[in-house]
């Protein structure tokens, strides 16, 4: 009796080590079979170092870090952590043995947001607060849809989602100086 009572406390105590273990490697496998996985800020395909990331700041646990494969291209999405920015999106097509960076963008689902039958993901940072009541900075969003096997801008829902964020759209939203951003009128009904 007292062999079990021990091996059970032993077991009840060691459980909670198991569980907080971070998740540090994914795994992946395409329709066309490609084993994809991602340790220590290395991508790697069929076994083959494929990629590096400057960086290990991947965040591993993220829900967001997945395939899309769209007319016969396969995409692997890594969250990367931003702090104390956003969290970014990185895109890389992985081709044969070969993944190749394709671009980064705001962390955020992939999903059909303008119900056009493509996935969309991206957003924008953090607004930065103005100093006058009246006034903000311009938050420009940029957004990129998943549409016949590429990964392209989407103009339309950018300048859909900056309207109503912003009150306007503006195709150039730097200052004289080249910084980011504008400094434009409060939208009514902003908070």
């Amino acid at each position: 009796m007292r062999f079990r009572l021990r091996h059970c406390l032993l077991l009840f105590i060691g459980l909670p080590a198991f569980a907080q273990t971070p998740k540090t490697e994914l795994h992946f496998t395409s329709s066309k079979q490609q084993k994809i996985t991602v340790y220590k800020g290395t991508i790697f395909v069929n076994g083959n170092r494929a990629y590096q990331l400057a960086a290990d700041n991947i965040n591993y646990a993220s829900r967001r870090n997945r395939l899309v494969e769209d007319n016969g291209n396969v995409f692997l999405f890594l969250e990367i952590k931003g702090s104390p920015k956003k969290d970014r999106l990185y895109a890389f097509g992985i081709n044969n043995s070969k993944a190749d960076s394709l671009l980064d963008a705001i962390s955020s689902d992939i999903k059909d947001m303008d119900h056009d039958g493509n996935l969309e993901f991206g957003g924008s940072e953090l607004p930065t607060a103005y100093p006058s009541n009246d006034s903000m900075y311009y938050n420009p969003s940029k957004f990129y849809e998943i549409n016949k096997g590429r990964l392209i801008f989407d103009a339309e829902y950018t300048q859909k989602t900056d309207k109503k964020a912003n009150g306007v759209y503006m195709s150039d939203p730097f200052d004289k100086s080249g910084n980011c951003c504008k400094v434009i009128p409060k939208p009514k009904g902003h908070l």
